[in-house]
């Protein structure tokens, strides 16, 4: 073994050592010192390891507490691991059902950032089928039904921000959210209660997304479905949307069950393998 490679194992056996340090920390996170502690690294060694992890948004750092949490892109990264008890297992049944009820593909996706991540995904029985989204794919809020959903129902200063960040347009077949029409899109699903956006990257095809909400009436998760756009013309629609509402709402009240302040938190604390 040379030199160099040597030094690349040690580097990913202290990134290792480091995310699991935060992981163990829980939801209430963990300050670079105590990590340096935890750890036996050097608070130099440490900074530079978590800065590099912050980068790829494996760890997120939460300026008003000065603590590090897991990022919500390791989620993508661990669903080949076993999920026996925690949030994707929890939200299975309610996949399942929407899935047999309308015969179309099923998605659950959480928010990471200005992203939303794809954590889980049923595929309908329907002979033509609208997949456009594997398990671990990221795509921008706004940009499908589910990630418009997220969108939707955040913080109205989170909205603007968003919304502000965005590119000024939208390439032609591009899976990004065309900002101009979003602030329509967003006051649309507030009313109905559900979105309902045309699926770029899949011609002649739709999604309807409906948030999952947290305490406080935030999205901390989205069901969505696709298919082509004329399974998802009235009054079918209607149909699915009240099944999608249904089973999101009892998801809802389950989390609330188990969080009664459930939040984005509570999710990230499913996450984790083992936690029920």
């Amino acid at each position: 073994m040379t030199e160099d490679s040597s030094g690349a194992i040690r580097s990913v056996e202290r990134a290792a050592a480091l995310i699991q340090a935060i992981a163990d920390a829980g939801k209430a996170g963990s300050r670079l010192t105590d990590l340096a502690v935890t750890t036996g690294l050097s608070k130099t060694t440490v900074h530079r390891l978590l800065g590099t992890l912050v980068k790829l948004d494996w760890v997120e750092l939460d300026e008003t507490t000065s603590t590090y949490v897991l990022g919500l892109p390791l989620v993508g990264i661990g669903m080949a691991a076993s999920d026996r008890h925690g949030f994707t297992s929890l939200a299975a049944p309610h996949l399942n059902r929407i899935a047999e009820l309308t015969g179309d593909t099923v998605y659950l996706t959480v928010k990471a950032g200005a992203q939303a991540v794809c954590v889980d995904r049923v595929v309908g029985t329907y002979p033509i089928r609208t997949i456009t989204t594997h398990i671990g794919e990221r795509r921008m809020l706004g940009s499908c039904a589910g990630s418009l959903a997220l969108l939707a129902w955040s913080e109205a200063d989170e909205v603007d921000r968003l919304l502000t960040s965005m590119p000024g347009t939208q390439a032609s077949g591009s899976a990004l959210p065309d900002p101009a029409i979003l602030p329509e899109l967003i006051q649309r699903s507030r009313v109905t209660g559900y979105t309902q956006a045309p699926t770029t990257l899949v011609p002649g095809a739709e999604g309807i997304g409906v948030p999952v909400l947290d305490a406080s009436g935030m999205a901390v998760a989205a069901f969505s479905v696709e298919a082509i756009t004329a399974r998802l013309s009235e009054p079918r629609r209607s149909h699915v949307v009240g099944w999608m509402k249904r089973e999101a709402a009892v998801f809802t009240q389950r989390l609330q069950q188990l969080d009664r302040t459930s939040n984005e938190g509570t999710v990230r604390r499913l996450m984790q393998p083992g936690t029920t």
